[in-house]
């Protein structure tokens, strides 16, 4: 986003303040943005690691507890259908 910070590797008053900037300029896409990035961190996990998926995925098949908390964040536009997660996890099998 344009946004200067020095990384020292510390959160303080700059980070705080670049966040509140990009969050200035761009508001709920950010929102989206980092529920969005979580969701997919959480299925890169569990493509990853065969034992987390039983937190990405229900038993019945269904979006698992990860997944369901991520998309609370993001726009009912950004979710991932039942058919588009089902599409997704059958890598899993």
């Amino acid at each position: 986003m344009g946004i200067e910070v020095v990384v020292d590797g510390a959160l303080g008053p700059q980070s705080i303040a670049a966040v509140q900037a990009a969050f200035e300029t761009a508001g709920g896409y950010l929102i989206d943005a980092y529920g969005i990035a979580r969701r997919n961190y959480y299925l890169r996990l569990a493509d990853r690691r065969p034992a987390s998926r039983k937190y990405a995925r229900t038993r019945a098949g269904k979006k698992g507890g990860w997944i369901r908390r991520a998309e609370e964040f993001i726009a009912p536009q950004y979710h991932l259908s039942q058919s588009q997660f089902n599409k997704r996890d059958a890598l899993w099998a």
